[in-house]
Order: C-alpha cells, then sequence, then structure tokens
C-alpha cells in the first residue's frame, strides 16, 4: 500500500490534482494507494507533527512556497528515509532567475478571491435558480440555453459551463408542453442536446432504479422516447 502525504501551505488541491494525475497512468490492478492531504501547513510544528505519522516507504508531495519551510520538510525527509516530491521550489527559483524578480511567497494566491471567483459564483447560482426550466425570466440574461428531452444531461452540461462563468440556463422539452415564446427571440444562444434512443433508455432505467421505481413505464418505453426525440427535433429545427 502506498500513502502519499501532501503538504501544503494553501488548500492542497493543486498537489492532490497532479498526484491523482500521475497514479492514475497505472493500471486498475495496481491502484493499492491513499493520498492524505494535508492544507494550510505553515509552521516547523506542523510539519513535525506531520513527519511523525509518515512510515518508511511512504511519500510526500509539498507545494510549500516559504522556502524555509520546503527546505525543512526535505531535511526532515532525509532523516527519515522519507521520499520527498517538491511541486513548487525549483519551478519558482527559475522562474525567478528568468524574470529577474523574487516570487511573492504568498500561499494560495491562486485561490484568492477577485473578479473571476465571484463571477463563477454568480454562473453557478444562476444555472440552479433557471434549472429546468423553472423561470422563463433568465432567457435574456442567459449567455447559452440549454434545450433538450429528460436525461439528455442539461444539468450537469449546465453547471460544467458555470464552472467557466457562463451562465447557463435549461428548458426541458416535454411533448405537448409548449415552450416558452421568448426562446425565438434569443434562439442565436440556444443548443439542443439529443442522444441515440438505446442511451436515453439505459439512462433513464438507472435514473428510475435510483428513484426506487420498478415496472414498466412510459419513461423507459423505447417507442415513446423516440417520439420525444422527434418532438425535439422538430422543435429544434423551428429554432
Amino acid at each position: 500500500m502506498l500513502t502519499v502525504h501532501i503538504i501544503s501551505d494553501s488548500i492542497g488541491n493543486t498537489a492532490k490534482d497532479v498526484v491523482d494525475a500521475a497514479l492514475v497512468q497505472f493500471s486498475y490492478e495496481n491502484k493499492e494507494y491513499k493520498v492524505l492531504k494535508n492544507s494550510n501547513v505553515c509552521t516547523k510544528e506542523k510539519i513535525d507533527c506531520i513527519i511523525s505519522n509518515v512510515n518508511e516507504g511512504d511519500v510526500i508531495v509539498q507545494t510549500l512556497v516559504d522556502g524555509a519551510l520546503a527546505s525543512y520538510v526535505k531535511e526532515k525527509g532525509l532523516e527519515n528515509n522519507i521520499k520527498v516530491i517538491d511541486l513548487l521550489s525549483e519551478m519558482l527559483s527559475t522562474f525567478e532567475e528568468k524574470l529577474g524578480v523574487k516570487a511573492e511567497g504568498n500561499p494560495g494566491l491562486n485561490r484568492k478571491m477577485g473578479e473571476e471567483y465571484f463571477k463563477r459564483i454568480d454562473a453557478l447560482e444562476f444555472a440552479v435558480k433557471y434549472d429546468d426550466g423553472k423561470d422563463i425570466n433568465g432567457l435574456k440574461e442567459a449567455d447559452v440555453i440549454i434545450l433538450g428531452v429528460s436525461r439528455t444531461s442539461k444539468t450537469p452540461l449546465s453547471l460544467y459551463l458555470a464552472n467557466r462563468n457562463i451562465k447557463v440556463m435549461n428548458v426541458p422539452i416535454i411533448q405537448d408542453l409548449i415552450l416558452p415564446e421568448q426562446l425565438y427571440e434569443v434562439k442565436r444562444k440556444v443548443i439542443g442536446l439529443t442522444n441515440s434512443v438505446e442511451q436515453l433508455n439505459k439512462l433513464r432505467e438507472e435514473r428510475l432504479k435510483t428513484l426506487g421505481v420498478s415496472g414498466n413505464s412510459d419513461y423507459t418505453d423505447e417507442i415513446q422516447i423516440f417520439e420525444e426525440l422527434e418532438y425535439a427535433l422538430e422543435i429544434m429545427g423551428k429554432l
């Protein structure tokens, strides 16, 4: 069992992403490992506490901006025969040399709340508020409007785009339910999602299972799904 101990003076998500990206390269059978994240590590005392729980054979991955603390972790690693991977120090020193200026040395600068952060929060709140066509008032304010029948991943896509500061409203297409006329006024930013009958059938059956619903249903009937898709394509064609 490989144990990777992340030591970060911020949240530690950057190091976790890098570690995950490396470990995913190994086959599933070899995935006998765990990753432990230690956040907001800013003192030698805290480092000592972490090192005391690291066993020989474990690996430490650190992203400490403070050079003195980073060096301290390396020293402790050598003393205890523990491998230490430093993701930042060499990079920072190289950039300092090339840019001719010293690094700020402030932990978590890339995660400080700024204009981009608040834009993303606004976009996420917008996606939740205008999810599933609950309120048509978002049509004009939305950057993108997503249409589709049930289980075409409208909500996941809305949230994915919201994380990129894009305000998304999604509207379900339901047979015999008239869509808002305002859609035709903003049709340039409308995107239609579709899928195969077979895939939608599988997704809907799984959805019903999670809800504890069993037995036959129009919701999963392939003929019904085909008719829904035909209707949806007709609507999309008009838009």
